[in-house]
């Protein structure tokens, strides 16, 4: 257990207080600087590119009757690939030295808006991903971010609420069956 007098103005969690004069600074001092990094982090990873100009010549027929023809086409030349946007994509962007440090953002009043945002198009984008092929990754992802693929019920104790009075013998024990069937295959 932690000393609590050791702590050096944090709380006993070991969180700095609020309103320490501890710890580092806040990375961003206004929801505009910090919404204008999220955008220059969605335009980055859109890549970059050159274009260069291709020239080819094909010639058709033989002897006298040979015609050369020129094209000249534009060419996209990858300086720096693109890349999907990931949550961590956006922490390690943003500066931070955990994806911790991006939730906690999330949590701050005026800063909330813009991170829920950014999150918000990467779930975006891996929801996508669950069109292609190959899922298990996007799957697992999504479970991070709070997707199921299936849905749990809690009893909690809404039986007193339902009269079942009104079924027969037969339909009880049916009721009966399916309940612990569903039992069965949790």
């Amino acid at each position: 257990m932690k000393n609590e007098k050791n702590l050096e103005g944090r709380e006993p969690d070991g969180k700095f207080a609020e309103g320490n004069p501890f710890g580092r600074p806040a990375k961003y001092e206004d929801e505009n600087s910090l919404a204008i990094k999220l955008l220059e982090y969605f335009e980055w990873i859109q890549g970059e590119y050159i274009i260069e100009r291709k020239i080819t010549s094909k010639t058709t027929g033989k002897g006298k009757d040979a015609v050369t023809t020129t094209e000249d086409e534009p060419v996209k030349i990858w300086v720096r690939y693109p890349e999907k946007p990931t949550v961590t994509g956006v922490a390690i962007f943003l500066g931070f030295e955990s994806r911790q440090s991006l939730y906690d953002y999330a949590k701050k009043a005026p800063f909330s808006y813009v991170v829920k945002k950014a999150l918000l198009i990467v779930e975006n984008n891996y929801e996508k991903g669950l069109w292609s092929d190959k899922v298990a990754g996007v799957i697992f992802a999504l479970k991070n971010m709070g997707w199921a693929d299936k849905i749990e019920l809690e009893d909690k104790g809404t039986e007193s609420q339902i009269d079942y009075s009104k079924l027969s013998d037969e339909e009880l024990e049916t009721l009966k069956n399916l309940t612990e069937k569903a039992k069965k295959n949790d």
